[in-house]
C-alpha cells in the first residue's frame, strides 16, 4: 500500500505563505505602534490587507460561535418573543380602544344623572341587507324589557322589542318602521324623524315657516312617551322646501355608525307613561 505524498512544492508553498503571514502580522503590529513611517508603510498595504483578511478568516473560524443548532435555537426563542410582544401590542390596543368606548359612555351617564343605565355589548346584527336591529349580551335576568330606550354617547340606537333571559332585541332608529318624535333644538319646532329602506333617517311634519337650517341639532322631544326627551337624534343634512307644501323634510344625520356598534346604554328606569287610556272620547255624565 503506498501513502500519499504531497509534492514537495506544496509544501514549500504553505511554508512561504506561513512565513508572509508570520511577517504580515509583525509589519501590522509595529506599523500600529508607529514604527514605520508612512513612506514606508505604503508598499506594505496590500500586504497588510491580505494579511488583515487572513487574520480575520481564522478569527472567525476559532472563535465565532460554530454550534448551528445554537444558533437556530436562539433564533426561534428570537422569533417566539417577537410574536408574544406582538400578541400583546394589539390586546393593548383593543384594550385602549374599549377603554375609550366605555370612557364616553360613563361620561354620558354622569352627565344624564336623571336615568339609570345598564352597559351592553352588541354580540348580533341584522343579517339583511340593510342593518334593522342589533342583538346585546343582557336580558330579563339583568333587568331588560320591552320598551327600553336604548342610546351611546353619540345620540338615541333605538328601542328594545324583545327579550329573553340573557339577551335582547334593539330596533334601530333607521329601520323603516321606526318613527321618533323630536323637535329641533334651536327652533323648538316638532316633527318625527322616521327611518328608510335604506337605512337612512328623515324628518318630517315641519312647517315650511319654520327656518331649518343644515346642522341644526335634533333631539327626542318625549310626545307619546316612548323616549325620553332631550336624547340626540342626529343634526339637519339637507333640507328640501316648496313654498306650496305645508311641510318641509330634511334628510337626517346621526352621529353613529350604526354598522360598527360595540357596547351601548340600556336606560333600564324610564317609564312610558299610559296614555292610551286618557286618549279615548269622554263617557258623557248621566
Amino acid at each position: 500500500m503506498h501513502r500519499f505524498k504531497p509534492p514537495s512544492w506544496l509544501g514549500d508553498r504553505l511554508g512561504l505563505a506561513a512565513l508572509l503571514l508570520i511577517l504580515s502580522i509583525g509589519v501590522i503590529v509595529l506599523g500600529q505602534r508607529g514604527a514605520f513611517s508612512g513612506a514606508l508603510l505604503t508598499p506594505l498595504i496590500p500586504l497588510q490587507t491580505f494579511a488583515t483578511q487572513i487574520y480575520n478568516t481564522v478569527y472567525n473560524n476559532l472563535f465565532a460561535p460554530s454550534d448551528l443548532e445554537e444558533l437556530r435555537a436562539r433564533n426561534d426563542e428570537l422569533e417566539r418573543q417577537v410574536a408574544q410582544l406582538t400578541n400583546e401590542n394589539v390586546q393593548l390596543r383593543e384594550a385602549e380602544a374599549q377603554l375609550r368606548v366605555v370612557s364616553a359612555l360613563l361620561n354620558y351617564a354622569r352627565d344624564n344623572p336623571e336615568q339609570s343605565y345598564l352597559t351592553a355589548d352588541v354580540v348580533g346584527r341584522d343579517e339583511s341587507l340593510f342593518l334593522r336591529y342589533v342583538l346585546l349580551n343582557k336580558g330579563t335576568n339583568d333587568g331588560v324589557t320591552r320598551d327600553m330606550p336604548v342610546v351611546t354617547d353619540q345620540g338615541l340606537v333605538g328601542l328594545v322589542t324583545e327579550a329573553t333571559a340573557n339577551a335582547s332585541k334593539v330596533l334601530l332608529i333607521t329601520d323603516a318602521s321606526s318613527a321618533v318624535n323630536v323637535r329641533l333644538q334651536d327652533s323648538r319646532a316638532e316633527g318625527v324623524v322616521v327611518g328608510q329602506e335604506s337605512g337612512e333617517l328623515r324628518l318630517l311634519f315641519i312647517s315650511v315657516d319654520v327656518e331649518m337650517a343644515t346642522g341644526t341639532r335634533i333631539v327626542t322631544s318625549g310626545l307619546g312617551g316612548q323616549f325620553p326627551q332631550g336624547i340626540v337624534v342626529g343634526t339637519v343634512a339637507s333640507v328640501r322646501k316648496r313654498t306650496f307644501d305645508v311641510f318641509q323634510e330634511a334628510d337626517v344625520q346621526s352621529a353613529i355608525d350604526f354598522n360598527r356598534l360595540e357596547t351601548v346604554l340600556i336606560i333600564t328606569n324610564f317609564e312610558p307613561p299610559q296614555l292610551q287610556p286618557l286618549l279615548g272620547t269622554a263617557t258623557p255624565g248621566p
